[in-house]
């Protein structure tokens, strides 16, 4: 685990390989002369606290059989196929949102600077989207009445809005009097 520090952040990262998991044999064909072909270093994000920042430094090694000249990679355990977050970022986005209630917005805001994880609003929004959430309503709300003392306010996103039009508001359709 290598640290440095930049602007007061302490950077944590963590590196793996694939060379920790050297195939015994080629898949193809099964033999055991493999040797090391190409590599890749990739930098994935993890969930982070306030002042640690924590990056995972991916070693992906292709490997070749000498036999049959196959090239082939193998499927780390910790590491996530494609990913360039880890599961800890995801479920923890996704649970905000879906148990929780929290919007989208303020899940970005508090991964990219509580958690020091680099992440855009439509990346979370395809997270939501890929658990299978979108456009479900956990309850159907439109037979029940309105709560007692109802202000005729409701908050969407900490914006507060009007659930009643304005008497002279265009989008009424009705004609302006004048």
């Amino acid at each position: 685990m290598d640290h440095k520090n930049q602007d007061d952040v302490q950077v944590e990262i963590r590196e793996y390989s694939d060379e920790d998991f050297y195939p015994e044999n080629c898949p193809s064909c099964g033999g055991q002369e493999i040797k090391r072909h190409t590599y890749k270093i990739r930098t994935i994000q993890d969930l982070g606290a306030p002042k640690i920042c924590r990056r995972i430094r991916y070693e992906k090694i292709t490997f070749k059989c000498k036999e049959c000249k196959t090239t082939f990679g193998i499927v780390h355990p910790l590491i996530p196929f494609g990913r360039s977050y880890m599961p800890s970022i995801i479920d923890y986005a996704v649970s905000r949102v879906l148990k929780k209630g929290d919007s989208i917005r303020r899940v970005t805001s508090d991964l990219n600077e509580l958690h020091l994880v680099e992440v855009s609003i439509g990346t979370v929004e395809e997270w939501i989207n890929e658990a299978g959430e979108k456009g479900k309503l956990k309850s159907d709300f439109s037979n029940e009445p309105p709560p007692e003392k109802f202000s005729g306010h409701i908050s969407l996103d900490g914006t507060f809005k009007s659930a009643t039009t304005k008497k002279n508001s265009r989008k009424t359709g009705k004609p302006r009097q004048k």
